[in-house]
């Protein structure tokens, strides 16, 4: 049995900065380094306690070089590295079991949350007229492999938001927001017996989580929140612009959707 983990780092434990997790400078980022490995081997004992042999885990934070390669278990594969010409589902096939999403955050515009954004500040995102997170994106990319979502881990809101689309995931929660840059923290050890322990409920109960599906033609709409983007936006071929910052996307699957948004925040970085 084959997982996929998709490791970001806004929603591990003790994260309230960005500075944390994007500036080597700060006094705290290796301790939140070695916090993010922590849930990830967590999750990986998890997973072996539930029948896994095999584990993919997608370093998918910033430049992708955060976690400790050395501290995690000899059986995993590491995916890292900064630009991904796959737009981040690097790997990501039917012969995945399940997939989860460790330290999430929620999406761009969302209140009492940490660090909100969806791949950027600078843009919304909706499909179907209704706001997208980047769980929201691979979860449906991964449902089109028949891939279900297992657990989710992240801030209060993040959990809030995936309960919406995954109401049958395992939900770890890290953290309660007081501001975008404060919150109550769960304990750093906690946080990781719980991942440990749902993870090894959700393989146990893998038949009764359905993989999310989303019927083609895909709507995607793009709400840029800089005007100074829009001419560069409009490089990319098939987008209608629908107001003077609004452009619209049909796709015909979540990965010609991924790839669009992957663009689009590359270009608006």
């Amino acid at each position: 049995m084959k997982l996929y983990i998709v490791g970001d780092a806004e929603g591990i434990g003790g994260v309230v900065s960005p500075n944390q997790i994007s500036n080597s400078e700060d006094w705290e980022t290796e301790t939140i380094r070695r916090q993010f490995t922590d849930e990830i081997c967590a999750v990986c004992a998890g997973a072996f306690e539930g029948g896994v042999n095999e584990i993919y885990v997608n370093d998918f934070h910033g430049n992708g070089r955060n976690i400790i390669i050395e501290r995690l278990p000899q059986q995993i594969l590491l995916i890292r590295g900064e630009f991904r010409p796959t737009s981040g589902f690097d790997l990501l096939d039917e012969s995945f079991s399940g997939i989860i999403f460790l330290g999430a955050h929620a999406r761009t515009g969302s209140w009492a949350s940490i660090i909100p954004h969806t791949y950027s500040e600078k843009v919304n995102f909706e499909i179907f007229g209704q706001p997208v997170g980047e769980f929201d994106i691979l979860s449906l990319l991964a449902g089109e492999f028949k891939v279900p979502t297992i657990l989710v881990s992240g801030d209060a809101k993040t959990i809030e938001q995936a309960k919406t689309n995954l109401p049958f995931t395992q939900m770890v929660t890290s953290k309660y927001a007081l501001s975008h840059n404060a919150a109550i923290c769960v304990h750093p050890k906690k946080i990781c017996t719980e991942l440990r322990n749902k993870t090894r409920i959700a393989l146990k109960n893998l038949s009764s989580i359905e993989p999310p599906a989303i019927v083609p033609p895909i709507q995607l709409t793009i709400n840029l929140k800089d005007i100074k983007f829009v001419e560069k936006v409009m490089w990319i071929p098939g987008l209608k612009r629908t107001k003077e910052d609004v452009f619209e996307f049909i796709g015909s699957d979540m990965r010609q959707i991924a790839h669009v948004i992957y663009g689009i925040t590359i270009l608006t970085s």
